[in-house]
């Protein structure tokens, strides 16, 4: 009896030893989890912050591309002020021109920038997209006669036949009978969800041959509300408005594949190219591909004097496979110097040499956070 009694002891003890390991593992196991689920939050976290700057540095560089160097008063003297702008416009034209619609990637690394890890971003021209505020008549409830034709045959294969987008914008935009504050707003249009709100430039292909445009159309990169002017910049036409326009569409690497016939086009490039596009056009020929007949019909619209002054900068920093995207909406403002008062040595001071300097910045209008 005593014998039994002792086994069922025994048994007792094992059993709540064994219960109080299994107590014991499972906590254990919880508190491994829980740390690693915080190092990797933690570290996720950090990752995320440094891509959000450098997306923040994707802008800055964008702008440092765009900013027109102004030529110093000591040059200007020496040639004739025309030539000096003309070559000022040449030198934009080659650091813009074979980029914008399309990344520029930077790839980032500890030694050298203290951080590993990647800066892209891409430039777009909103002088490039169609001011839909300036291109529907509020009081008539319609788009002008120009905006018709060039919208008109917008579709969506298998959802919107042609004509059927122009029909609901224009019925939503009458209803609304009043100017857009925002190109998402265009999201509340019915079936309009169904094509893309953000611009994504072309994807870089593994080999030349696997160049690709793209196909679709993105609301953002179409339509526009930031433009002061109704023209179009024929030039800095975003991707979406080229395919509206049936010319070719931006590739990815068309800076590498296009780059001689990009620098004869820069080379004889006048900035008044817009008042004569069909005698021009010989030199777009190579990039853009066979003029439209919508170029010819819709020319009211075309800018006849190269000038663009707003942008989009759609930026994306990567760390540690982390991404983070900002588009930015960026305008050229002219702001005036301050005056350097150190250098007065009298009261009496030439009147002309106190004219104040302006000088072009950049102003950020709007940022999103995609």
């Amino acid at each position: 009896m005593k014998s039994h009694m002792l086994k069922n002891k025994n048994s007792s003890i094992l059993l709540y030893t064994l219960l109080i390991l299994s107590i014991i593992t499972l906590l254990t196991q919880q508190l491994i989890r829980n740390a690693w689920v915080g190092i990797f939050f933690n570290s996720n976290t950090i990752a995320k912050e440094q891509a959000r700057v450098l997306a923040i540095s994707g802008v800055n560089l964008a702008i440092s591309q765009l900013t027109l160097i102004q030529p110093s008063k000591e040059k200007t003297k020496e040639v004739k002020q025309k030539e000096v702008e003309k070559k000022a416009l040449k030198d934009f034209l080659f650091c813009v021109l074979p980029n914008i619609n399309r990344w520029q990637i930077f790839n980032l690394k500890e030694k050298y920038d203290g951080i590993d890890g990647q800066i892209k971003f891409c430039i777009c021209c909103e002088n490039g997209k169609i001011n839909i505020n300036q291109a529907f008549d509020f009081k008539k409830g319609e788009f002008k006669n120009e905006y018709k034709i060039l919208l008109g045959g917008l579709y969506l294969k298998g959802r919107f036949k042609e004509g059927e987008i122009l029909k609901r914008l224009t019925e939503f935009l009458k209803d609304r009978k009043r100017k857009l504050d925002d190109i998402s707003q265009l999201v509340n249009i019915k079936g309009l969800e169904e094509l893309d709100l953000f611009y994504r430039p072309p994807k870089l292909p593994l080999q030349v041959r696997g160049s690709k445009s793209n196909t679709r159309i993105a609301l953002q990169d179409l339509f526009t509300t930031w433009s002061e002017k109704s023209e179009l910049e024929l030039l800095f036409l975003s991707d979406s408005t080229l395919a509206v326009f049936g010319q070719q569409r931006p590739m990815a690497n068309d800076s590498k594949r296009f780059k001689d016939k990009f620098s004869q086009l820069i080379k004889v490039y006048e900035k008044n190219w817009g008042s004569n596009w069909k005698k021009n056009w010989k030199f777009l020929l190579p990039i853009y591909g066979p003029r439209s007949k919508k170029i010819d019909r819709l020319g009211k619209i075309l800018s006849k004097e190269f000038g663009p002054n707003v942008y989009s900068v759609l930026s994306c920093g990567v760390v540690n496979g982390v991404e983070q995207l900002l588009l930015t909406v960026i305008k050229e403002v002219e702001v005036k110097s301050d005056v350097d008062n150190s250098k007065k040595k009298t009261k009496a001071i030439d009147k002309k040499k106190e004219k104040v300097k302006i000088r072009k910045i950049f102003k950020i209008l709007r940022m999103y956070w995609i």
